[in-house]
């Protein structure tokens, strides 16, 4: 019961953060990034090139030469003739013409009447160029022209927007290709007049970059073809819509003995190309007539605004801006040479439940504690679905890899962080309370050999405490900045009580004698150092490495009777050769003997115990070490008086003899 209420709360707890990742929108734009990068390092470092498209542009330089835009339309009559003289495969106008040309000679004679009320005399003027839309739909009907249309989905209709039964595609049941019930066309002389018709409408992503493209939208249970795919039926009038062959599989548009695949969206993933992709030619140089012999040929020719401020901007994944035109002269490049992403909407579903399957399946790794098993888990399904979006992507199908890996890392690294700090808590509890148990058995080692000495656990709180002053008084001088650091005065205060743990090899008649001991009494008193050292080396040797702890108190134990002047036991070490925890040691030790009564003697008063170790300085004891003793003496006798003898030393168990 219990573990099935576990595998509840984790299925829940995935389910919950996939959904609010994926509520937040960060999904997509990472997908939006994966496949940016992914379709960079797949493309071509060097710039393409588009013989068969051609791009005419209204730039600058004819701004220039015909003026502001909009032109009279029978400039843009003279450019398509221009075209249509040289027998293109197809002309695709990036031009809107809603309205009638209202700089054409006969609306500016209604013009002045109706509004004006002159009569503006027209004698001489030839009738054929009166109207400009009608010579513009003159030109429209003499070859493989097709002109924009604006779906959507809400909105106004123009009122009569005529579209030819072969400019529709049929569509076979079953799709669901969104639907277009709107409408805004030009007006009816041209419309009526062009050989085709495909809508421009395109819409950029949620972080504002181009990459996907409508080929078709439905309309009256129709077919509508974007514009890029209105001019390739042009060429080849027989395109067909073929449906998905299995449940996953894309629609796929035939046309001239080659597919490409759309989405149930009717859209593909467009690769956007440079200018300097396409053939181009300014629109000024057209009607100049200063063109190249057989420049437009059978090839795909695109009319539209280049000119800054006369165009709709895209901003590529390179981040590029892109007028309109070369949008669907980059669509027609992919179309031709197989170039377009199919990304079918069903892998996103895929990965969003593939994602919550395995973060489950970490989730419930990390909680039993498999930490390496849930990092093969991420590690080898991150890979294998890298690998295989890379694969599947220079095939021409992107699998969304992004509504994956997403989620999954999220909540990988999510559950990961947690799990570490709550280890890292427990860790710290755990290192805490051993820290503490191998305090009290330290504290227990000192005990036992204390209980056979006539010193008292007081004696150890206190010789531990003056050493840590005496450290802590170095260390903020600067004094022995290589060796002090406050790491090592906290293994000092943990070290010191052993300072005398080689007492315990020592024999009762000897450490217990009630009176002077011989010399080779205190020959073997001495000893005690030596017992000790090898009690912690032996430690350290088990140890099998390298212990801090153990080698400063294996230092405190065999150096603590050392002189400054090398008069001490048992190296004879003189001056700085002795350790430092063993002199600072050596002052703690003897200023605590000092002060505190025994069986054999008398405690005598802090001001004597202070002038008797200030004498020694430069002898007995470091006169750096002197100097900060000098410096705490009041503070030294505060931890005295704090933890001062709980036993009576007249009354004792064993009465131990006096140690030289």
């Amino acid at each position: 019961m219990r573990n099935l209420l576990k595998l509840t709360l984790v299925l829940l707890v995935a389910a919950i953060l996939h959904q609010m990742i994926y509520l937040s929108g960060v999904v997509s734009l990472v997908d939006f990034n994966i496949f940016d990068v992914m379709s960079n390092q797949q493309s071509d470092s060097s710039t393409p090139h588009f013989e068969s498209i051609v791009v005419v542009e209204i730039d600058e330089k004819s701004l220039q030469n015909f003026g502001q835009w909009p032109w009279p339309r029978i400039i843009l009559a003279k450019v398509l003739q221009e075209i249509l003289v040289q027998k293109p495969a197809a002309v695709g106008i990036d031009i809107f013409f809603p309205e009638s040309d209202r700089t054409s000679p006969i609306h500016l004679k209604n013009f002045y009447k109706t509004v004006l009320d002159i009569d503006v005399q027209m004698d001489g003027f030839p009738l054929r160029l009166e109207d400009h839309d009608l010579i513009l739909a003159s030109v429209l009907a003499s070859g493989p022209t097709v002109l924009p249309l604006f779906s959507s989905q809400q909105g106004e209709s123009s009122l009569d927007c005529p579209l030819p039964t072969a400019s529709l595609l049929p569509i076979p049941k079953g799709l669901d290709i969104p639907d277009s019930p709107h409408l805004l066309c030009n007006t009816q002389l041209l419309q009526q007049a062009a050989q085709g018709f495909g809508f421009i409408n395109s819409s950029t992503d949620s972080d504002g970059t181009f990459r996907r493209q409508g080929l078709l939208v439905q309309h009256k249970n129709q077919g509508l073809p974007s514009l890029a795919l209105a001019m390739l039926a042009q060429v080849d009038p027989d395109i067909k819509i073929l449906p998905p062959e299995k449940p996953l599989s894309p629609i796929k548009i035939s046309f001239a003995n080659k597919t490409i695949s759309i989405n149930q969206r009717g859209e593909i993933l467009n690769f956007l190309y440079k200018k300097e992709s396409f053939k181009r030619i300014s629109a000024s140089t057209l009607v100049s007539g200063d063109i190249p012999i057989d420049f437009f040929t059978g090839k795909m020719v695109l009319v539209g605004a280049s000119a800054a401020g006369l165009y709709d901007q895209y901003r590529t994944p390179h981040g590029d801006i892109l007028p309109g035109v070369f949008i669907h002269a980059s669509l027609l490049a992919n179309i031709l040479h197989g170039k377009g992403i199919y990304q079918p909407e069903m892998t996103k579903k895929i990965a969003l439940a593939l994602s919550y399957l395995l973060s489950t399946v970490v989730i419930f790794l990390v909680i039993k504690r498999n930490y390496l098993s849930s990092w093969g888990v991420y590690l080898s399904f991150s890979s294998i679905s890298l690998l295989l979006a890379w694969f599947l992507l220079k095939r021409g199908l992107y699998v969304s890899l992004g509504y994956f890996l997403t989620p999954f890392s999220f909540l990988f690294f999510l559950i990961s962080l947690f799990f570490a700090v709550l280890h890292y808590i427990e860790r710290k509890r755990f290192l805490e309370d051993l820290d503490h148990a191998h305090s009290a058995t330290i504290d227990s080692m000192t005990m036992v050999a204390e209980s056979r000495d006539v010193e008292t656990g007081a004696h150890i709180i206190r010789t531990k405490e003056y050493v840590v002053m005496l450290a802590q008084t170095l260390f903020f001088h600067g004094y022995h900045k290589s060796e002090l650091t406050p790491h090592l005065i906290d293994l000092l205060h943990r070290a010191a009580p052993l300072h005398d743990i080689g007492k315990v090899g020592i024999p009762d008649s000897i450490l217990c004698k009630p009176g002077s001991l011989t010399k080779e009494e205190f020959e073997i008193m001495k000893t005690h150092v030596n017992i000790g050292h090898s009690i912690i080396e032996n430690a350290i040797h088990s140890y099998n490495k390298t212990n801090e702890f153990l080698t400063i108190a294996s230092n405190i134990a065999y150096s603590h009777h050392e002189h400054w002047d090398g008069s001490g036991y048992p190296l004879g070490l003189k001056g700085e050769d002795i350790p430092l925890e063993g002199r600072l040691m050596a002052l703690a030790d003897v200023y605590d003997a000092l002060i505190s009564p025994r069986c054999y003697k008398s405690a005598i008063s802090y001001t004597e115990a202070e002038q008797m170790i200030i004498e020694k300085s430069g002898s007995h004891f470091d006169p750096i070490v002197v100097q900060a003793f000098n410096e705490k003496r009041e503070e030294f006798r505060k931890v005295a008086q704090k933890n001062q003898e709980e036993d009576n030393p007249e009354i004792p168990i064993l009465s131990p003899a006096k140690i030289p």
